[in-house]
């Protein structure tokens, strides 16, 4: 079965701002990705109605943006259970402005952190490691990544938080999602 391919940042933009969800796109792609990091069942529905307190006061989503978020929740499902390796931050394309993607690397964040919280509530006995990527995660979304200029020393600046963000959520799909591999029989008969 193949997954069908995710619009483009600008078109998930396009879908959520005609359903009238004062929200980006990747805010919408943080949110689902803190919901499966922080320990959801991935094979339950409960995540729409999680999503739904967030972004619609608690409504249900018009058709057309319920199915788009669906698929996204999908895609995220299957880059994290991918061993991780095919995980992606949704955010706006390389041509786009660097302030641009600045701004959606915060929001991303800050979505990223609403759904965790919502669902992990033991992250004070999870490991070190985890405790800081979540304070790290945190402070990200908080401050103002604006560059002075667009050069590449900035691009570098901001490729790197990307990659942070993008290892720190694999390391907590990790620990709180993951499910252990079912180990076979040893019995001997």
């Amino acid at each position: 079965m193949s997954i069908e391919p995710l619009p483009s940042f600008s078109q998930i933009t396009d879908v959520l701002e005609e359903a009238e969800l004062f929200t980006s796109a990747a805010e919408v792609h943080g949110i689902l990705s803190g919901f499966i990091c922080g320990g959801i069942d991935l094979d339950s529905k409960d995540w729409l109605t999680h999503f739904n307190d967030v972004v619609n006061e608690g409504l249900g989503l018009p058709l057309k943006a319920k199915n788009l978020v669906s698929l996204l929740h999908t895609q995220v499902i299957t880059q994290f259970t991918d061993d991780g390796l095919g995980f992606s931050l949704l955010l706006p394309i390389d041509d786009k402005p660097l302030d641009d993607r600045c701004e959606a690397l915060s929001q991303w964040a800050q979505g990223f952190l609403v759904g965790f919280g919502m669902v992990q509530q033991a992250l004070n006995q999870a490991s070190e490691d985890v405790q800081e990527m979540i304070k790290d995660i945190r402070d990200i979304s908080q401050i103002s990544l604006g560059f002075e200029e667009e050069d590449e020393e900035s691009e570098i600046a901001y490729a790197e938080i990307v990659e942070y963000l993008r290892v720190g959520a694999m390391l907590c799909f990790n620990h709180f999602s993951r499910k252990p591999n079912t180990p076979t029989s040893k019995t001997i008969h």
